[in-house]
């Protein structure tokens, strides 16, 4: 089978071995060469893949039985639509349903007027003037989102990122003076989040396992919000900070959510992810994607024993596909250069990747080009290393004196997926249950 696969990332990475595992044929278009596709694709395409019009050109030359797309903004770009249109097979959202992602106030709304359960108290805007009336009403601490896409880097916190009203109508000005055109403010809640991944078509769901994303640039979960510095995944096991039932409902919410939008607007098609938050009133959803996760993708297609393209054929054939997914824990820690999330000061970085693969890492690549064993770092992340063993001790222990083997100035956390971080974690979530956060 022939999969034409959009991006160029470590999430893209992940996915292309998934198609191949499975015997797929993988061609590529992406604006960069991606190391680790360039060795199982059999053709990468280099150009924008937010051009409709360049990526249907080169879907008409590979001729694909199946079409997968990564990223999220050739989804806002309508790339799915034109593809949809031209009797391409394509599992991803088409732009309308992609407004899940692409609009927070949309999908807000869309909560509220259907009175979907895990939603969060919200306003938004355009006008400052009115934002400002808004903030010097509400009685509570609050958030401020850039209405659309952001790749996860666009969200201040009262309490980290800003202390005052004051300080967060100054940043509500700023938002709307520059070229984004509305702003949500939600109340601030407060919790352990979690990833909620699945797979989807119309009212037909399949869950995947939930991941921790660790966005906070720093050791301790300090700093500006990334992309993603790394996650981790229990498999079927769940998170050990994260109850049963809080995980059962908030299925419940996002089931909710897929077929209400189906219902009402269009078939929903393809990859998605809730971004939720456990608090001491159940799980709250804290935003839509109408994609898999970077990185909660490569926790996942890791474990999973089908490969992603053996379920969308399924699922866009009308059939049920049966997920199984190997009982390990894995751990995953990105790479990126000194200064991502804020002023990113990419370099040259050298691997050994005999002596990583030896280890019993996994090794994706993401933004980065290769000369040998150089790799070129761009400002977004460069690696992702993924430990997989029975237990957390097991799979953190390979990082241990990773720098002998990845030499360079970059950045790495240490602790995603320490003891010390799930002691904190678990503690956290005994503390909020109790009320007493």
């Amino acid at each position: 089978m022939r999969v034409l696969l959009i991006g160029g990332g470590g999430r893209e990475h992940a996915i292309g071995l998934s198609v191949v595992k499975a015997g797929g044929e993988i061609f590529t278009i992406s604006p960069n060469r991606n190391p680790g596709l360039d060795r199982i694709a059999k053709r990468t395409i280099l150009g924008d893949e937010n051009d409709r019009d360049f990526v249907l050109r080169g879907a008409m030359k590979v001729k694909p039985d199946l079409v997968l797309i990564g990223p999220e903004s050739p989804l806002a770009s309508g790339v799915s639509d034109i593809l949809i249109k031209n009797k391409f097979d394509v599992f991803a959202p088409s732009s309308e349903a992609a407004r899940l992602e692409t609009s927070k106030s949309f999908c807000r709304n869309f909560m509220t007027e259907n009175r979907l359960d895990g939603n969060i108290e919200a306003g938004s805007f355009t006008d400052s003037r009115e934002a400002e009336r808004f903030i010097r009403q509400i009685d509570h601490d609050f958030v401020i989102k850039p209405d659309g896409l952001t790749g996860g880097k666009g969200v201040m916190v009262q309490g980290v990122h800003f202390n005052s009203r004051d300080d967060g109508v100054k940043i509500v000005r700023n938002y709307l003076k520059s070229k984004r055109d509305r702003v949500l403010v939600e109340r601030k809640v407060v919790g352990e989040e979690f990833s909620l991944q699945a797979f989807v078509k119309g009212k037909k769901i399949y869950f995947l396992p939930i991941v921790q994303d660790y966005k906070r640039a720093y050791e301790g979960d300090i700093g500006p919000n990334t992309g993603g510095m790394g996650s981790i995944c229990f498999s079927e096991k769940g998170l050990p900070f994260i109850e049963e039932g809080t995980l059962l409902k908030a299925k419940s919410i996002l089931r909710q959510l897929v077929s209400k939008f189906s219902e009402i607007y269009a078939e929903y098609v393809g990859p998605i992810y809730g971004g939720f938050i456990s608090t001491h009133d159940g799980p709250k959803l804290l935003e839509i994607n109408a994609r898999l996760g970077d990185p909660e993708a490569i926790n996942v297609l890791s474990l999973m024993e089908n490969s992603e393209m053996e379920v969308a054929v399924s699922m866009l054939h009308s059939s049920n596909p049966n997920l199984e997914f190997r009982n390990r824990v894995n751990v995953l820690r990105y790479v990126v250069p000194r200064g991502y999330g804020s002023d990113p000061s990419p370099s040259e970085i050298r691997i050994d990747e005999e002596g990583i693969m030896l280890r019993g890492l996994k090794l994706y690549f993401a933004s980065v080009s290769r000369s040998g064993n150089v790799l070129k770092q761009t400002r977004s992340r460069s690696l992702a290393l993924l430990s997989e063993g029975t237990d957390l001790e097991k799979a953190t222990k390979r990082f241990d004196n990773i720098d002998s083997l990845i030499i360079g100035d970059y950045s790495m956390r240490n602790d995603i997926g320490s003891q010390g971080t799930m002691r904190k974690k678990k503690n956290f979530m005994r503390m909020i249950r109790a009320g007493k956060v």
